[in-house]
């Protein structure tokens, strides 16, 4: 996991508690999609169990869902914002067909985190683990993260949560791994402290993000040389983020949470996926953003400040 460019902030859980992601693909499509267009349901055929194939323990589940008073996305097959008889009668039409790989690991997925969708408060959030560890940006909201306590991070076990600002309603999770930094030099990963790649900026990873579902839309995004500080704004002591620093621009940068033994701040270089999972999203299920979430937020682009975004990253942005 992560080394010894992690501060303090990280309470030694790795880089994978931070999250600040990206507003557009490289067409910027994302950016154009509307609020509330059209969006697939998450399935592509009514296995809510997962089972494999769609049956009547799919539409007990159902049935289930739709006499409470709660509403889950999940088993939302016309995508119009409740559940009813037409939801049920649509997913019927399934029984009997089989579902995609892809259907059984969400569903799968649906299932470990479903008690985050029906969540309106970050007291209930917090109750649960989760702690806000990124202010608002326009298109994801705030990032609060599980603090996995070092246990390897699985598509099971997702880093963190999208929460709306206002409402403090929670739209997604993510996963953030750490990624193999190149640096201009021709450096790969992190060499020992004190080297020459500690000035060079990151022009690309070497290495791959793992693939969770299959599915072609399964979209993982790129951080590189993220600078997590916290510092004293106008309205007091904030977490503050910056992008394709070099790892001594970062340490130059005052914080009141550098590692107390190392005297770092937090320097990261993430791969990170969301899954809209409890709010349907126009861009789809995996995308960067959702334009629903907190579009009034400043946009994740300011944290690049000035500096030149390598070609490789706006590939993958």
């Amino acid at each position: 996991m992560f080394k010894l460019q992690c501060g303090a902030f990280c309470m030694g859980v790795g880089i994978s508690l931070f999250s600040a992601v990206v507003m557009a693909d490289d067409d910027g499509d994302e950016d154009r999609r509307i609020c509330n267009g059209a969006a697939l349901p998450i399935l592509t055929v009514a296995d809510f169990d997962g089972s494999g194939v769609v049956d009547q323990n799919d539409m007990v589940l159902i049935k289930k869902a739709r006499k409470r008073e709660n509403y889950y996305a999940f088993y939302d097959v016309n995508v119009d914002g409740k559940l009813d008889k037409d939801d049920i009668r649509r997913a019927e039409m399934d029984i009997g067909l089989q579902s995609t790989p892809s259907d059984r690991v969400l569903a799968l997925l649906f299932h470990r985190v479903k008690q985050y969708q029906i969540m309106d408060s970050r007291q209930e959030i917090n109750a649960t683990g989760f702690y806000k560890i990124t202010y608002s940006l326009a298109g994801h909201g705030e990032h609060w993260s599980n603090f996995i306590d070092g246990d390897e991070e699985t598509f099971l076990r997702p880093a963190g949560l999208n929460v709306t600002k206002k409402d403090g309603e929670i739209k997604g999770v993510y996963w953030a791994i750490d990624a193999v930094p190149v640096f201009e030099n021709g450096a790969t990963d992190y060499p020992q402290p004190g080297g020459e790649w500690e000035t060079q900026r990151v022009i690309a990873y070497a290495d791959q993000p793992p693939t969770y579902t299959g599915r072609p839309d399964e979209t993982w995004h790129t951080h590189a040389g993220l600078c997590i500080t916290v510092e004293m704004l106008d309205q007091g002591p904030d977490l503050v983020l910056n992008q394709h620093t070099t790892f001594a621009e970062c340490q130059a940068r005052p914080s009141l949470a550098k590692d107390p033994q190392t005297g770092y701040n937090s320097w990261a270089n993430l791969w990170m996926l969301h899954a809209w999972m409890f709010d349907f999203n126009p861009n789809g299920l995996f995308a960067n953003t959702h334009p629903c979430v907190d579009p009034d937020s400043p946009p994740e682009h300011v944290i690049n400040g000035d500096r030149e975004v390598p070609p490789f990253f706006n590939h993958h942005h």
